[in-house]
């Protein structure tokens, strides 16, 4: 257990973009451990796809913010890639910034982060570097770019695209569900679609995933 970390004093742009991880892949909680109440916080990514991501970036702005050094690892069963802390501040201090314990069904982006452009970005940018895909799909014998983030919050999914346009990102949103039967699940995807809007996306928002890098350089480089 993590017995002293720094609590952040304002909110910047590290903050923001640190929130949009955890609403991305972020859980947190409280559960009885010995008649003592004890917080978790978890952060957890693809084994093979957001290693690079969290070792590169995550690890060191967790470090900025919070003071602490997370020691990342492994979880083969589950094929994800990331770290738990057990510490009570931490619960309380994301549940103080507006973030919700235990399932994420009405995860919001926090209001603190809403006030300029620049915060707005950073959370975008945590959001889709934990939570985004980007598809390359054949198209006229071109790749045709697709950008999508999928959500189980409807309010969160309306911010996203609310902010998106406000940016000057032509965004959809449809209702989808995954799952089995009996264990449907709905999901709210906001789109991006198109050369032009990819381009000016990767611009604004400019993702830190290397999994994302990666499909924009192999998008510019099929025009050459």
């Amino acid at each position: 257990m993590v017995k002293h970390i720094l609590i952040p004093t304002s909110i910047t742009p590290e903050l923001a973009e640190e929130t949009g991880w955890h609403i991305g892949d972020g859980s947190m909680n409280y559960y009885n451990n010995k008649g003592y109440k004890r917080g978790i916080y978890q952060l957890r990514g693809h084994i093979e796809d957001d290693r690079e991501h969290y070792i590169s970036r995550i690890k060191p702005i967790f470090k900025l913010l919070y003071g602490i050094d997370v020691s990342l690892r492994e979880m083969p069963s589950t094929r994800v890639f990331g770290f738990q802390i057990w510490n009570n501040e931490l619960v309380r201090f994301k549940q103080n910034l507006g973030l919700p314990l235990g399932k994420k069904f009405d995860v919001v982006i926090p209001e603190s982060f809403l006030v300029d452009d620049n915060l707005k970005i950073a959370v975008i940018r945590g959001i889709f570097d934990t939570d985004g895909c980007v598809y390359l799909e054949k198209k006229n014998n071109k790749l045709y770019p697709r950008l999508e983030i999928g959500t189980i919050s409807k309010i969160l999914g309306q911010q996203i695209q609310k902010i998106f346009i406000k940016l000057g990102l032509r965004a959809t949103i449809h209702l989808d569900t995954k799952g089995k039967k009996d264990s449907w699940l709905q999901v709210y995807k906001i789109s991006i679609r198109g050369v032009e809007m990819f381009y000016k996306f990767m611009n604004i928002i400019k993702p830190a995933n290397p999994k994302h890098i990666k499909k924009y350089n192999l998008f510019k480089e099929s025009f050459k």
